[in-house]
């Protein structure tokens, strides 16, 4: 079940998306509509089915991160084995389309880590004819010392270590992949 932040993105999702569309396009978004939560946003865009590249990130979560992600391949900033699953079915599961539900733990270079969940919308940008993604991010507590037997990155500050990735449905039901789940 979404709430707060996360709902509030799907519901203008939902809002700006055309009735003959199943996909909102690009320009229809207004991010000032997000104004008080923009800080949390990040604007990411498809450069083939199997690479995400972060485009824009709201300065919350540059803070959090401790780095830019910008022109960064989302699906190399997670652990191996979801990024292998994000890889094969991310773009299948949003532009059914779909949302998608991220439930992770960030684990920092500090020994730290934030638990997150991340709720993913796809838009389409007609006039450059790219897939985009809309995603605002949620921590669900502040940072906490990680486990021992937490791996730590070595050559950035952060990576995401997937714990679920779920589908949401947006009123066409979900398609037939499985959820990926730890």
């Amino acid at each position: 079940m979404l709430e707060g932040d996360l709902k509030a993105l799907v519901d203008l999702w939902q809002e700006i998306r055309d009735p003959d569309r199943k996909i909102p396009r690009r320009s229809a978004f207004d991010p000032m509509r997000l104004r008080s939560r923009l800080a949390q946003v990040h604007l990411l865009e498809f450069d083939g089915p199997a690479c995400l590249i972060y485009r824009l990130s709201g300065t919350a979560e540059v803070a959090r991160l401790g780095e830019d992600p910008k022109g960064k391949d989302c699906f190399t900033l997670v652990d191996a084995a979801a990024g292998d699953y994000l890889r094969c079915n991310m773009h299948a599961l949003l532009f059914h389309p779909t949302g998608v539900l991220v439930t992770t733990e960030e684990i920092y270079a500090d020994g730290t880590r934030t638990p997150t969940r991340y709720v993913a919308l796809p838009l389409r940008d007609e006039a450059r004819q790219r897939d985009q993604v809309i995603s605002i991010v949620a921590a669900t507590a502040g940072r906490q010392p990680t486990g021992v037997l937490s791996p730590q990155p070595s050559e950035r500050p952060w990576y995401d270590y997937v714990m679920t990735v779920e589908p949401v449905d947006l009123g066409w039901g979900v398609p037939a992949i499985p959820t990926y789940r730890r």
